[in-house]
């Protein structure tokens, strides 16, 4: 078994009319991810020789999503033209899959599936022609239900529609994927007639075919809860539940501190280590990952985002594709957004904004600033109120600071601009050209006091008043 090519083919074509959306239904979101992802996420830990996903309704978006996933062996995209059953989709995609032993069918909206069903229904199947996943529902309405024979082998499957009421009564019922030899596949596919209530053609029929044959397919059951499909967005949001608390529980269970499970978003994505904590309300979201000791409080959104040994993010805290460096101090109610590198030790303090921008190790911006397109050297301190203007309108430019430099409060920094190595820049200063390294930079105007204004401006405001 271990020798034999595997091809696996993913059903992606239908609509989705139960969505009542323009998006196809595979790429509606489960745990911020569309359904569809999840399922190629599971067929790469199979590491098939062959992956094709059969398009249809919605081919257009669905086949740039399978074909631009990061991390996932390059898939090919076949369409189902004129869709006429789940036979006729596989008959579709027998190009891709004709060169394989075996062919694995699974479904694009069962996103819940995991790798170990799939490795039982392929080793069910053994020397036999095929196998089929099943598992025994608690309200089996609607599945098409699986009869066995005398030896506990598959005679045949039976849509709902097309059951007697003695087939309803029976709770075991097909989930749809198979495990087929490929050769009983290509002899059986063309055989297939929709005598059926949809006038289409089922893949399952095959099973009675086997059967037939002689060599009924064997049945590997699953969690019921493991092999339902997502048909409308009341579903999605039951799965979504479901792989939340599935994903928390085995993150909990390999060493991670959720303070508060239940309120906790985790993406499948997410990299985690042992030993960091995680505050309740808080979301993480893409490829993040967090690093031991590292602590995330309460509110915080993070996504492809990356947080170092020891950091400590403060609550509220949003972060788009960014680093934090070990040991550094962020937020409260800091935003990094894309191109934000923290060095070691940098502390970003409440109501900061960053973007495409690098701080060196020990920099300081506590609060109130806001550092874009920007280079921060090592201990630089930037003072609350603090802005770099990057903009004019047209481009961006860069501001660069060198090791220790010192920004005063309500400064200015037009780029582009450098500031050299311990400069200093006074409070309410307008920076526009470049700073030595130790000079101090000030632009505001000399102060002056007027003694006795307030007096003789009240004294104006007031008969002004007595006019009226």
């Amino acid at each position: 078994m271990a020798d034999l090519k595997l091809a696996i083919v993913v059903l992606a074509a239908g609509q989705g009319k139960r969505m009542h959306s323009s998006k196809p239904k595979v790429l509606h979101d489960v745990l911020g991810e569309p359904m569809l992802g999840h399922v190629l996420r599971t067929t790469q830990e199979l590491a098939p020789e062959t992956l094709v996903v059969v398009t249809g309704h919605g081919r257009l978006e669905v086949e740039p999503y399978v074909l631009n996933r990061q991390g996932q062996p390059r898939a090919v995209c076949v369409e189902q033209v004129n869709p006429n059953g789940t036979g006729h989709a596989v008959l579709c995609a027998q190009r891709a899959w004709q060169f394989a032993d075996e062919v694995l069918v699974l479904y694009g909206d069962v996103p819940l599936l995991r790798s170990q069903a799939l490795r039982t229904l392929l080793d069910a199947r053994g020397d036999g022609l095929m196998s089929l996943l099943a598992a025994h529902m608690p309200d089996p309405s609607g599945y098409g239900r699986v009869i066995l024979n005398e030896n506990r082998r598959i005679a045949r499957v039976v849509e709902h529609k097309d059951a007697s009421e003695p087939e309803r009564q029976t709770t075991l019922c097909n989930a749809g994927m198979v495990a087929v030899r490929k050769d009983f596949l290509l002899a059986s596919l063309h055989q297939l007639r929709p005598n059926n209530a949809q006038g289409e053609l089922y893949l399952t029929d095959l099973l009675a075919m086997a059967a037939e044959a002689g060599e009924p397919a064997a049945v590997a059951l699953a969690d019921c809860a493991e092999i339902q499909g997502v048909n409308n967005r009341a579903e999605c949001a039951v799965a979504t539940a479901i792989l939340r608390r599935r994903i928390n529980l085995a993150h909990m269970l390999a060493g991670v501190a959720l303070q508060e499970p239940e309120t906790t978003w985790i993406e499948a994505t997410v990299a985690l280590a042992a030993d960091c904590e995680i505050a309740g309300g808080v979301e993480l979201r893409g490829k993040s990952s967090v690093a031991a000791g590292a602590l995330i409080e309460r509110g915080c959104v993070l996504r492809d985002t990356q947080v170092a040994e020891h950091a400590h993010v403060l609550p509220y805290t949003v972060a788009t594709e960014a680093t934090i460096g070990a040991r550094a101090h962020v937020g409260p109610f800091a935003h990094l957004r894309p191109g934000t590198a923290l060095d070691a030790a940098v502390k970003i303090g409440n109501f900061v904004e960053t973007k495409k921008a690098h701080f060196g190790k020990g920099a300081k911006a506590s609060h109130l600033s806001y550092i874009g397109d920007a280079e921060i050297g090592a201990d630089c301190n930037i003072g609350a109120g603090t802005i770099t203007c990057n903009y004019d309108g047209v481009n961006k430019f860069k501001t660069t600071l060198g090791t220790g430099v010192f920004i005063g409060s309500d400064s200015q920094l037009v780029a582009p601009v450098t500031l050299g190595d311990g400069a200093y820049v006074g409070a309410g200063t307008t920076v526009t050209r470049d700073v030595p390294a130790g000079a101090l930079a000030v632009s505001r105007i000399d102060q002056r006091n007027i003694d006795g204004w307030v007096a003789k401006k009240r004294e104006r405001q007031a008969a002004a008043k007595s006019t009226k």
